[in-house]
């Protein structure tokens, strides 16, 4: 009798441990997805940010703009580069 529980339970762990070794990768697969998201939740709230400066802060445009080397017409620059 003692030998019948013991096959059952060797049988029983090398059928769930294959089983059990999946579900703990799909639960970390499953966190690093999620930290994923809320990566791009930032990254999407950081942009509506800039998308509602552009349309209301002159002063915004115009600093993004002079980042991208863009002048008024007729305006005088001097870029030093090293």
């Amino acid at each position: 009798m003692l030998v019948m529980v013991g096959v059952i339970f060797v049988a029983a762990w090398v059928t769930l441990w294959p089983i059990y070794n999946r579900m703990q990768s799909l639960k970390r697969e499953d966190e690093a997805l999620n930290r994923q998201i809320e990566l791009k939740r930032l990254e999407i709230a950081k942009l509506a940010e800039y998308r509602q400066r552009f349309k209301t802060d002159a002063d915004f445009v115009e600093a993004i703009a002079r980042q991208k080397r863009r002048v008024y017409p007729g305006e005088l620059v001097f870029v030093f580069e090293n």
